[in-house]
């Protein structure tokens, strides 16, 4: 089930989250247009790398970082694994980058891969391939945020039982 889906029968997570964090918080409510500072903003993504001198091999590599050291985190990944061999797949930003990254390496090891530091790699003759790797890291990212949902709906609600 997509979290930002437009059906009458389904809500947007986003805004229902945002007036969640609001109430609990004290917050006003949201100007038309919000000043963000970006460089607080931190980002989560997910590159393809291909092997050159061994194509069967089905590798991704994660990253978490800030929104202004993205293209530094990138340019050193690119070093690292050659710049012709890999892309960018999956990038969305995100309330705290290790517990994403934690998620991912658990739900990845739980499938049998191969998982060292930051890289992925897919058993042999495994059926995934990029489309499947973006499905299952969004429907973990999708768990996190039901997690932070979930902890300030609870939050809310121990709060009106106390008043």
């Amino acid at each position: 089930m997509s979290v930002e889906t437009t059906a009458d029968n389904e809500y947007n997570f986003e805004d229902k989250f945002e007036k969640h964090l609001r109430y609990v918080f004290y917050m006003k409510p949201l100007s038309e247009n919000p000043k963000c500072d970006t460089s607080k903003l931190e980002f989560f993504g997910v590159l393809s790398l291909k092997d050159v001198l061994k194509p069967e091999r089905k590798l991704w590599c994660i990253y978490h970082c800030r929104q202004p050291d993205i293209d530094r985190t990138i340019d050193a990944l690119r070093e690292k694994y050659g710049k012709k061999n890999m892309y960018e797949i999956f990038r969305r930003p995100i309330f705290k980058g290790a517990a994403l990254r934690a998620g991912v390496k658990k739900h990845f090891t739980d499938l049998k891969w191969f998982v060292k530091g930051n890289l992925l790699e897919a058993p042999p003759k495994s059926h995934f391939n990029d489309d499947r790797v973006i499905k299952s890291v969004t429907d973990v990212y999708n768990i996190e945020r039901q997690k932070l949902h979930n902890f300030m709906a609870m939050k809310l609600h121990w709060r009106n039982q106390r008043w």
